[in-house]
C-alpha cells in the first residue's frame, strides 16, 4: 500500500492470544494472518454496499444538496451515478488492498481522501479565479468540454467555502470480524496440533 498510509492499529487481547496459541502450537501463522486479512478485506467491502461502519451503525445520509445533484446528473463521463455513498467514482472502494506476512495482516488504501472519510473532518476551498467554458444551451450558460466546438471562456471566481465532511467508518473490527478471526485462528490451532489441514 504505497503513498499516504494512515495507520489504523487494532490491538485486542483475545484476539492476539489466539495468534500466539497458533504460533506456540507451530501453526502457520502466515496462512492464517494472510486468511485473516482476506476476510478482514471482505468485512471492509460489506460496509460500503451496507453503508454502515464496524458497530453497525449507519452512515449519514448525503447532504440534501448533494443528494439532489445526484438524483439530477444520470452519468458521470460513461458510467451511471450510483446514489451509493462514498462509491461516486468507485476510486476508494476499488483501490481498498490486503497485506500480510507471518506477523500481521493489514488492510487499506493509498487513496489520499481516505482519511477524511473515515474520521469526518472540514475541508477549506480557498478563493480562486479561473477561466472556465462554456456552450450555450437555450437562454443558459452550461460547463462545456474542452472539445466542444462552440464553447466560449469566462472569468469565474469562487469565493471560500468550508465542506463538513461526515465520519464514514469502514475501516476497524466488528463483532462478527473477531468471531471470524477466532474461527480461523481455532482451525490453524487445531491443525498445528493435530497435523491436519486448517
Amino acid at each position: 500500500m504505497a503513498g499516504i498510509r494512515e495507520t489504523l492499529t487494532i490491538e485486542d487481547k483475545e484476539i492476539n492470544a489466539a495468534l500466539t496459541r497458533v504460533e506456540e502450537a507451530g501453526g502457520d501463522t502466515a496462512g492464517l494472518l494472510r486468511e485473516i486479512a482476506g476476510a478482514m478485506l471482505f468485512s471492509v467491502h460489506r460496509r460500503f454496499e451496507t453503508e454502515s461502519a464496524p458497530d453497525g451503525t449507519k452512515w449519514p445520509a448525503h447532504a440534501p444538496r448533494t443528494a439532489k445533484a445526484r438524483a439530477n446528473r444520470k452519468t458521470r463521463g460513461n458510467a451511471p451515478i450510483t446514489p451509493k455513498l462514498l462509491r461516486h467514482t468507485n476510486r476508494l472502494y476499488k483501490s481498498l488492498t490486503k497485506e500480510s506476512d507471518s506477523e500481521q495482516a493489514s488492510v487499506g488504501t493509498n487513496v489520499v481522501y481516505a482519511g477524511i472519510h473515515q474520521h469526518g473532518g472540514t475541508v477549506t476551498q480557498y478563493p480562486q479565479s479561473r477561466k472556465v467554458k462554456f456552450r450555450k444551451v437555450g437562454n443558459q450558460n452550461r460547463f462545456a468540454g474542452k472539445a466542444h466546438k462552440r464553447a466560449f471562456e469566462k472569468p469565474v471566481t469562487f469565493k471560500q467555502r468550508t465542506i463538513v465532511i461526515p465520519a464514514r467508518p469502514y475501516l476497524g473490527f466488528s463483532v462478527d470480524d473477531r468471531e471470524t478471526i477466532q474461527r480461523l485462528a481455532g482451525d490453524y490451532y487445531n491443525a498445528a496440533i493435530t497435523g491436519g489441514q486448517p
